[in-house]
């Protein structure tokens, strides 16, 4: 940088250039695919223009002199002097990525000065095979005429920006405001029948101050919420280096791009993803002649959607390759040490493995896939974020991957229950149903208890014994019945409580580790410290904990 300005200028300015960039990355998509039409050349002159002016204004003057060659580019393109051939197209992506690069580089922390000689070099060669024409006058947006009657510059944004840190903070705040609220409403109900003379009257009162904070806590949420697209706009571009550079014809197709969810999600979901995508292409999709020898289209189709779900979002990647084999599988998963040899798996079970650490099928160490430490850190990621990941493959007809992500990362709404002396609470996205059981009901199977629900038998855990309580329950208790994915899974519980939105309090990773089924804690109005159960951890159980510490170990 030419002189120094804030970190707050730079921020802002970081944040508008990646929309820009994203603009460019999209136009040079759709160039490769119709071809040079005028409108679509001119859309990205508009934000090729802003990112120049906001760049000479922070000082960032290769980066300016470097926009200002490729608006050149772009409107000879759109003059019909340029043609969009593959060797124009090639030099623009890698002029889109060095610029990138240059902006990421120096708005980092050590604010670097960006060296664009030689990306600037490859335009001016691309202009100078271009037939001499008239400059494209730069696409500036025209200013809106002021209401009539009204004076110039009354218009006003209706958009501010905010520091997430401020809405974190903010959001903290109403967690306990909620949390004092249930304190509120259960001394109102004490009062109600202690002294019913004053007790109607602080409960409508309670009442309403619950109505409010409900309403703050919605619209505080619905402020963190962004498009997921925000993440997905990444993929289009990464899809077609990836396929170019393998030699493979790869259409990626999006859906549900507007599904919203929280800021926090979004910034966790982006490295997962990108692993996701990147094993898909490498791992999933063949060669075109291969896929020629099967009988398929030589183009290969990636299908990354969105969903939201209750209060969940659904993310699936499909891909039409070769699909997984399970034998495969389970022998790279006996050489490890992650299965035992005699140890009965299904093959959708089997299948799970691809998601333990260091685990890879790839024969050969390539620079995008073969060093396993790729699907293991989508576990990882999904982990921190409360969710639950799972595989599905038919051979030779390709993979699913199907993610369950929470909206939010903060508050959560929560089934409570009694187990023994102490309450525990169970993510209610994760809860199919709730009934009550008789002890002789469980039938014993494997070496485990289950219990029938209706027409599927359902592994049970006694959550009293996995926590090491006393259960308060005779021979009737009630089981919970959670979900993950397809899978079904029972807990004995003593008494259901019934469901109430917390605040998710993160907990030592130490203590995490040390007890499988535990996600967090909260705390109640009470100020009872409240355990918040993993779910994805006890549908592992212990064979899932004993592979953990058996890579633990090695690593």
């Amino acid at each position: 940088m030419e002189f120094e300005v804030s970190d707050e200028l730079v921020s802002i300015f970081l944040e508008d250039a990646r929309e820009q960039l994203a603009v460019l990355d999209a136009v040079l998509l759709r160039l490769e695919r119709e071809g040079a039409k005028p409108d679509l050349v001119a859309s990205v002159l508009g934000p090729l223009h802003t990112l120049k002016g906001n760049s000479g204004m922070i000082g960032l003057v290769a980066i300016k002199d470097y926009v200002h060659r490729l608006e050149e580019v772009f409107g000879r393109l759109r003059d019909g002097a340029l043609a969009p051939d593959g060797g124009a197209l090639d030099r623009l992506f890698e002029g889109a990525t060095a610029l990138r690069g240059a902006v990421e580089a120096a708005c980092g922390p050590g604010r670097e000065t960006p060296d664009l000689a030689p990306a600037q070099a490859a335009l001016s060669a691309l202009l100078e095979q271009a037939p001499a024409a008239k400059p494209a006058a730069p696409a500036r947006a025209e200013a809106a005429a002021p209401a009539e009657g009204g004076p110039a510059g009354q218009a006003r944004s209706s958009m501010v920006r905010v520091d997430f840190a401020k809405l974190d903070h903010l959001l903290n705040l109403v967690g306990e405001l909620i949390v004092n609220r249930t304190k509120l409403d259960e001394l109102a109900r004490r009062l109600a029948v202690e002294a019913p003379a004053a007790g109607p009257a602080l409960v409508e009162a309670v009442h309403q101050v619950g109505v409010v904070s409900s309403q703050l806590q919605e619209t505080i949420m619905d402020v963190r919420m962004l498009p997921i697209r925000h993440v997905f706009e990444r993929f289009p571009r990464l899809v077609r280096d990836l396929a170019r550079q393998q030699g493979k014809q790869i259409e990626l197709v999006l859906q549900g791009e507007e599904t919203r969810v929280d800021k926090a999600v979004i910034d966790e979901l982006g490295e997962p993803l990108v692993h996701m995508v990147r094993n898909a292409v490498d791992h999933g999709i063949e060669p075109p002649a291969t896929r020629r020898a099967r009988g398929k289209s030589e183009t290969g189709t990636l299908l990354l959607s969105a969903a939201q779900e209750s209060n969940q979002v659904v993310i699936t990647l499909i891909d039409d390759g070769g699909g997984i084999d399970a034998a495969s599988v389970r022998r790279k998963a006996i050489e490890r040490g992650l299965l035992a040899p005699d140890e009965a798996l299904s093959d959708r079970e089997a299948i799970q493995l691809i998601f333990t650490e260091g685990f890879s099928t790839a024969t050969s160490v390539t620079d995008v896939s073969g060093r396993g430490v790729g699907l293991d850190v989508v576990v990882k990621s999904m982990e921190r974020l409360n969710a639950l990941i799972e595989a599905e493959t038919i051979p030779g007809a390709g993979t699913k991957f199907t993610l369950q992500l929470p909206l939010t990362l903060a508050i959560i709404t929560v089934l409570m229950v009694d187990v023994g002396d102490e309450v525990y609470a169970l993510p209610s996205g994760s809860v199919v149903e709730s009934l009550r059981y008789a002890r002789r009901d469980l039938v014993r199977m494997n070496g485990r208890d289950t219990l029938r629900v209706r027409d599927r038998i359902v592994p049970f855990v006694h959550l009293a014994e996995l926590f090491g309580r006393s259960s308060a329950a005779g021979d009737d208790a009630y089981a919970v019945i959670v979900g993950r994915g397809e899978k079904r899974l029972g807990l004995s519980v003593d008494r259901l409580r019934g469901q109430q939105d917390v605040v998710i309090k993160a907990l030592d990773a130490v203590v995490t580790s040390s007890q499988v089924g535990i996600a967090g804690a909260t705390i109640l109005g009470d100020g009872r410290v409240v355990l918040i159960l993993d779910v994805a951890t006890l549908f592992e159980g212990r064979r899932g904990r004993a592979q953990r510490s058996r890579v633990a170990a090695e690593a």
